[in-house]
C-alpha cells in the first residue's frame, strides 16, 4: 500500500468546476497564494514573483523543501493532463489515490511548458503540487484538462516524491539510494560473528546499498522499512530489547575518527549541547541539533505483558550512558489510533519524566480521539538547544502537539558527555509471542546541526 510524506501536505479540499477544462483556483497566482496549501515549515522557501509567463505574478520556489499544494476534483476513470509554464528548475505533480505522478525540468532561462499525464482510477480528487528541484523555479498558468476515458494512456512517472528537493523515493533503489545514509550506522537483531551482540552495519555499507528483506529494506512506495522482531541479538548486556535502529555518525565513513570519544572526551563523531563548557564544544563534531523525521507505523506487538504491548521507540537522543529523550509510539490492542509520548532520563533522578503529546501512555487508556492510526504518515521534530528540548508532532502540514523539556540539572552539560540521534524501531516488548514484531516505514530522516 503506497504511503508517502506528500500525503501530509494536502490538508484542504477546494471546490472546482467539473467541465472538460477542470478549474484550478488562483491558477496564475494573481491572488498570491490564496487557495494554495503551504506547510508552516517551508513558508520561507516559497514566494510570489512579478516575473510571470502571463499576467503579473507567478509562484517562485526558492530553496530546498519548497512546495505548495491544492486539491482538485477529478472524475473516476478519466485520463488527464496537468500543465503549467515553468521558468528555471521545478517539479510538477499530483497525488491520485495511492499513486503520485510527476514531471520535472532542470533548466531553462525562458518559460517552458511542463505536462503531467495521469489516470484518475477510482479517485474523485487529486492533490496537485509544485516543488523545488535543485534550483529556483517559477510556475504560472496551471491547467487541468480531462482527456476522456479512451485518450492516450501514456502516464508520467509514478514515484513517491519527497518534499526535500522533490527528487523522489524509488521502489527500485536500496535504502541508501533514496536516503543519505552515510551519516548513520545500523543495528539489527542478528549476531553473525557470534560476539554476543547485535550486528552493526557501517555507514559505508549503508551508503553502498545494504538491505535485508527481514529487517531493513525499501518498501513498495520507496519508503525505508525497518522491522524489529521482539527476540534476537541485542546491542549490549544492559539492553533488554531488540532494535533495528539507525545511529547518527557525524564522521560520515571516516574511520580515522573513533565512534565515541578520544581519550574519554567528546570527538568529531558526536555532538554536544551548547550548555557544555566551550572547551567541550570545540572538541565535538557539532553543537546542538535538530532531527526531522516523517514515518508511518505499520505494525505493533499485540501480545505480552500489559505494560509492553503495542509500544516502541521511534526516535531518541542518546548520550554516553543515558537518554535525554526517547520518543514512543503506542497502540493498545483493540484500538485503531495510537498515542505518542516522550521520556526524559535525568542522571540524578531515579524515575524518568514523561511528556504526553497525543493520547495517553497508560496500559488501560481510552482510545485517543486524535490519535494516529497504523499506516498513517506523521512527522516529528526534536530540536535541542542548550538545556532545552522542543518536541513537535505534525501531520497534514499542521502542528498536532508540542512540548518542551527543560534539562537543567539533568547532568547533560557535563564536559565528558556526548550526544547522537537515533531513528528506527527500538522494540519495547520482550514478553510477547515469538512471531511478534514492530515495523515502521520512514519517508524523511534528516539530522542537522
Amino acid at each position: 500500500m503506497l504511503r508517502s510524506f506528500l500525503a501530509g501536505l494536502f490538508l484542504v479540499i477546494f471546490s472546482v468546476n467539473h467541465a472538460d477544462g477542470q478549474s484550478i483556483q488562483n491558477a496564475s497566482f494573481e491572488e498570491g497564494f490564496d487557495h494554495w496549501s503551504i506547510a508552516e515549515d517551508v513558508r520561507d522557501a516559497v514566494a510570489i514573483s512579478d516575473d510571470a509567463a502571463a499576467g503579473e505574478a507567478s509562484a517562485k520556489i526558492v530553496s530546498d523543501g519548497g512546495h505548495i499544494a491544492q486539491t482538485v476534483s477529478i472524475e473516476a476513470g478519466q485520463h488527464y493532463e496537468l500543465t503549467a509554464r515553468l521558468k528555471g528548475k521545478g517539479l510538477l505533480g499530483i497525488k491520485v489515490g495511492d499513486r503520485i505522478y510527476f514531471e520535472r525540468l532542470s533548466n531553462g532561462r525562458r518559460w517552458k511548458p511542463i505536462t503531467v499525464k495521469f489516470n484518475a482510477g477510482e479517485a474523485t480528487t487529486g492533490a496537485m503540487f509544485i516543488s523545488f528541484n535543485g534550483g529556483t523555479g517559477r510556475f504560472d498558468d496551471l491547467v487541468l484538462t480531462a482527456k476522456g476515458a479512451q485518450a492516450d494512456q501514456t502516464l508520467s512517472a509514478n514515484v513517491v516524491a519527497k518534499s526535500a528537493g522533490g527528487t523522489g523515493l524509488s521502489a527500485d533503489l536500496p535504502p541508501g539510494g533514496n536516503f543519505d545514509l552515510l551519516g548513520w550506522n545500523l543495528s539489527i537483531s542478528t549476531d553473525t560473528d557470534n560476539n554476543g551482540k547485535s550486528d552493526t552495519i557501517s555507514e559505508r555499507q549503508l551508503a553502498a546499498g545494504y538491505e535485508d528483506e527481514r529487517f531493513f529494506y525499501t518498501g513498495e512506495d520507496g519508503g525505508l522499512v525497518m522491522r524489529s522482531p521482539i527476540y534476537g541479538a541485542r546491542t549490549s548486556t544492559n539492553t533488554k530489547y531488540t532494535r533495528v535502529e539507525l545511529r547518527e555518525m557525524l564522521r560520515r565513513g571516516d574511520t580515522d575518527i573513533r565512534t565515541r570519544t578520544d581519550n574519554g572526551t567528546p570527538n568529531a563523531n558526536n555532538w554536544v549541547f551548547s550548555s557544555t563548557p566551550e572547551s567541550t564544544q570545540r572538541r565535538a563534531g557539532a553543537v546542538d541539533g535538530t532531527l526531522d523525521v516523517t514515518l508511518a507505523v505499520n505494525h505493533v506487538t499485540g501480545t505480552g505483558e500489559a505494560y509492553q504491548v503495542g509500544r516502541f521507540i521511534i526516535g531518541q537522543i542518546h548520550a554516553k550512558d543515558d537518554e535525554p529523550i526517547r520518543l514512543y509510539y503506542r497502540l493498545l490492542p483493540g484500538h485503531e489510533r495510537g498515542s505518542i509520548y516522550a521520556a526524559h532520563e535525568s542522571k540524578f533522578e531515579d524515575d524518568d519524566r514523561y511528556y504526553v503529546l497525543i493520547g495517553d501512555r497508560s496500559n488501560r487508556a481510552d482510545e485517543p480521539a486524535n490519535g494516529i492510526a497504523l499506516n498513517e504518515p506523521f512527522s516529528y521534530q526534536i530540536e535541542a538547544v542548550g538545556d532545552v528540548l522542543n518536541v513537535t508532532i505534525s501531520q497534514y502540514g499542521v502542528e498536532r502537539a508540542s512540548t518542551q523539556i527543560d534539562m537543567t540539572g539533568s547532568g547533560y552539560d557535563a564536559p565528558n558527555d556526548y550526544m547522537y540521534f537515533k531513528v528506527g524501531v527500538y522494540n519495547q516488548n520482550n514478553s510477547g509471542d515469538p512471531d511478534e514484531y514492530d515495523q515502521a516505514t520512514f519517508y524523511k530522516i534528516k539530522a542537522s546541526h
